[in-house]
């Protein structure tokens, strides 16, 4: 079977949900950082990420990759803040 696993970023919500903190981004210009996902599985698996519902966040490249067994994929997300407040978004993706 297709196995995911997350494993960047490390640090997680205490209900173990994997966390993505940018750090403090000046309005208007953009901090970018991955999520890496490695397939534990013994066969191929496509990751399918849902669509930002966020206007300050997007995701840069394909929303949907295979990944071969025991190798890694990394999917860059990008922050762009419109305003000085803290912003929040829900990632999910799909195997």
């Amino acid at each position: 079977m297709p196995t995911l696993q997350v494993e960047k970023p490390k640090e997680t919500e205490a209900d173990g949900t994997p966390v993505l903190k940018f750090r403090k981004t000046r309005i208007g210009k953009e901090s970018i950082m991955q999520i890496v996902l490695k397939n534990e599985g013994s066969i191929a698996a496509t990751a399918r990420f849902d669509v930002i519902k966020n206007d300050c966040f997007n995701f840069i490249g394909n929303l949907n990759h295979t990944i071969t067994p025991k190798s890694y994929h990394a999917f860059d997300i990008g922050f762009i803040p419109k305003a000085a407040q803290v912003e929040k978004f829900l990632l999910t993706f799909n195997t």
